[in-house]
């Protein structure tokens, strides 16, 4: 195996390794350093002594801070439920939480969770065995849950609780009220409602008869389904409804995993507002839905496509995402895979052209499927609940340092260090056979995995709207924009006539593929530029011995003997170990990249500058982003522009998403972002805030800053 190969294969390893040993440490960490948590969680009782045979309630009680919330069992869109782990002693059984109804917690304009503000409890029952002999119960759980405001801090926490155990029962004064209030807030079952739901036309049908909807559609309003499996609805989309004389329909968008989810669950809860003497009054029941069978005469309305927003539309989406990736080869965050295209442009010119094209289609492969793969990747996440965005894999340190290093090894191998092939585009060792197609198809991905976070004017629209939109969506526009990518390429391959003009194999050949090693040279020292910012000096310390220990490992095993072997292996698997250390390393602090006039972005310093009548220029940018740092160098430092900037008294933030944040992928989703650059402008007044280029021009910019200040 060569020595390239061996390199990607164990800092994939490395890679999982490693995640799956920080995911499990991370679980045994507080959420703060301070041990405080957000949320006041504690463990409590109906009863205080119980009896032998005896079934009562206990509870997790929790109090939020203002604005902050916790989630229900589907925690809609975004979020996760608490989960509670229990150690109970022989004899002592708990049930399931009985939980109590949810509010409504719309996310900006486009997701809808479901949760709890302020306080709640989670009530559960629990049973005492005839025969228990012990004189107490000791009670403890393990509980995890996820607060949100505008952004989420995950916490967890060690409850224990101790009951007497006695032949007289004697209730908990103080805490039997969150109990009798946590259960009356459970939404009681309605048996006498037949449910039945089912998928028409692109609609998810529940079909209601009985009970409430005997009586006439004028005492009861807005009607609404809250499921119990996730997936099965789009919870933010509107929900109508279509009252009949003996039924009802409500008439849901699907979610992303309806047809799975309708299969497994049809739980859910069905809230309205009826009609009393006392006036509205908000109600919430239990229903258990059959399987319907369909075939309903759906309103027009009900039967328009749902897919899109009434403002978007989805051939105009995926041409915006075609120019986007086209606009992605002159980007020069792809500056280093340009070099490996155009090396095995010259490579091919004279070859056979069948070969030729085979290359070009397995590099469009390799892209669009990088493409679908960082779209489904990114989906996964959000359904977990975390905010992330475009460009999210250039926020791990440990993606960054692999980088680096193998960009730095692409490098070494155009200058004759050592040999993975007769070419650049057998990339990966292995990769060699079928003439080289594995390697193209491993160049397309090494394009995406650096050129995807560099979102481009066009690009940026089509993605920002995108994410907003059913998952289908955001994976057809991440391919065409792979399509965009590889375009050029992929037309010199199958047209090889266009290649006439390059001149034969020659020594020249040589010379140009050493030159071509030094943009990659230039491009991992942008990468570990990144990785300090990230992870500071030790960072820089880490991923430099990488690289040394690389090259030893390069330089050894050209000698001869067993122990030359050895000590290139050791070597190897030290420059790997080295990329694991940078992954152990605690982020470092964004605000030392604050240039001169900027100040740290937060909401309340936004409202704050807008309170003194000043316009607001907010810098959205990470260290990744090479648009984003060109800009800065060709724009935001001109001189003009500085004076410009002093002289309408805008004040300048900057909101560095070079480390994942929360809270700033908040901010790009509000704005209609995918990810950075995302210039925001507030001018003075309350006038709504102007996204700018993804592209900056110093005159443009100018009169935008001049705007805002009248």
């Amino acid at each position: 195996m060569r020595l390239l190969t061996a390199l990607i294969v164990l800092i994939c390893s490395a890679t999982t390794v490693f995640a799956q040993t920080s995911s499990s440490q991370s679980a045994d960490q507080p959420a703060w350093a301070s041990g405080e948590m957000m949320v006041e969680t504690r463990l409590i009782s109906d009863m205080e002594v119980v009896t032998p045979g005896q079934s009562f309630y206990i509870g997790l009680h929790q109090i939020m801070p203002d604005h902050w919330h916790t989630y229900w069992r589907n925690p809609g869109d975004n979020g996760l439920a608490i989960e509670l782990d229990w150690e109970v002693p022989d004899g002592v059984t708990i049930g399931e939480i009985a939980w109590p109804a949810p509010i409504n917690l719309p996310v900006g304009d486009v997701m809808m969770d479901y949760g709890y503000e302020g306080e709640v409890t989670f009530p559960l029952p629990i049973h005492v065995s005839e025969d228990y002999s012990d004189t107490s119960i000791t009670l403890k759980v393990e509980a995890s849950w996820l607060v949100c405001e505008v952004i989420c801090i995950p916490e967890e926490g060690k409850f224990e609780l101790v009951l007497g155990v006695d032949g007289q029962a004697r209730e908990n004064s103080d805490d039997v009220w969150y109990i009798r209030a946590a259960l009356e807030a459970v939404p009681e079952a309605a048996p006498e409602i037949d449910a039945r739901l089912s998928l028409q036309d692109g609609r998810l049908v529940l079909e209601l008869a009985g009970g409430l909807f005997e009586d006439a559609p004028s005492t009861w309003r807005n009607l609404g389904f809250m499921p119990f499996k996730k997936g099965l609805i789009d919870h933010f989309d509107p929900q109508l409804t279509e009252a009949e004389a003996d039924r009802t329909l409500l008439l849901m968008t699907p979610g992303h995993a309806a047809d799975q989810a309708l299969e497994k669950e049809r739980r859910g809860l069905l809230h309205y507002d009826r009609q009393t003497e006392q006036g509205w009054v908000r109600t919430m029941v239990e229903i258990d839905a059959q399987m319907g069978t369909g075939g309903y005469d759906l309103p027009a309305l009900a039967t328009a496509p749902v897919v899109l927003q009434q403002d978007s539309n989805i051939a105009l989406l995926m041409a915006l995402a075609l120019g986007g990736g086209l606009i992605l080869n002159l980007m020069p965050c792809v500056f280093p895979v340009l070099s490996i295209k155009v090396l095995a442009v010259v490579e091919a010119a004279h070859d056979d052209p069948g070969r030729i094209r085979s290359h070009g289609l397995m590099f469009l492969a390799g892209v669009v499927l990088s493409f679908i793969a960082l779209a489904l990747l990114l989906l996964g996440l959000r359904d977990f609940g975390l905010p992330v965005g475009w460009g999210f894999q250039l926020q791990v340190p440990v993606v960054v340092a692999s980088l680096a290093l193998l960009l730095f090894a692409i490098g070494l191998n155009l200058l004759g260090a050592f040999d993975v092939g007769l070419s650049l585009q057998n990339v990966g060792g292995g990769l060699a056979e079928q003439g080289g197609a594995k390697g193209a198809f491993f160049t397309g991905m090494l394009a995406v995995v650096v050129a995807a976070p560099c979102v481009g004017p066009l690009a940026a629209g089509a993605l920002g709207v995108a994410l907003t939109q059913p998952p289908m969506v955001l994976i057809s526009v991440s391919a065409m924009m792979g399509v965009g990518l590889a375009l050029p390429f992929l037309t010199l391959s199958l047209f090889p006539s266009l290649l006439k003009f390059i001149p034969k194999p020659g020594a020249w050949m040589d010379t140009f593929k050493q030159a071509l090693a030094f943009p990659m040279f230039a491009s991992a020292i942008w990468m570990v530029w990144v990785l300090t910012i990230q992870s500071g000096a030790q960072g820089l310390l880490y991923i430099a011995s990488a690289f040394l220990l690389f090259a030893l490992a390069i330089w050894v095993r050209k000698l001869s003997g067993v122990l030359a072997g050895l000590i290139a292996a050791l070597a190897l698997l030290g420059s790997i170990g080295a990329i694991v250390l940078v992954a152990r390393l605690p982020a470092a602090s964004s605000t030392q990249t604050l240039t001169e006039g900027e100040r740290p972005w937060s909401r309340e310093l936004v409202e704050e500058l807008r309170a003194e009548g000043r316009p607001v220029f907010i810098d959205v940018t990470a260290a990744w982003c090479v648009t984003c740092q060109l800009n800065k160098l060709r724009v935001m430092e001109d001189e003009a522009v500085q004076m410009a900037f002093d002289l309408h008294n805008v004040a300048r933030l900057r909101a560095d998403w070079t480390n994942r944040n929360d809270e700033i992928a908040a901010l790009i989703a509000e704005h209609g972002g995918a990810g950075v650059p995302l210039y925001i402008l507030y001018p003075t007044g309350c006038a709504d805030a102007e996204v700018l280029p993804s592209v900056l021009t110093r005159d443009g910019l100018i009169a935008s800053l001049e705007a805002a200040a009248w």
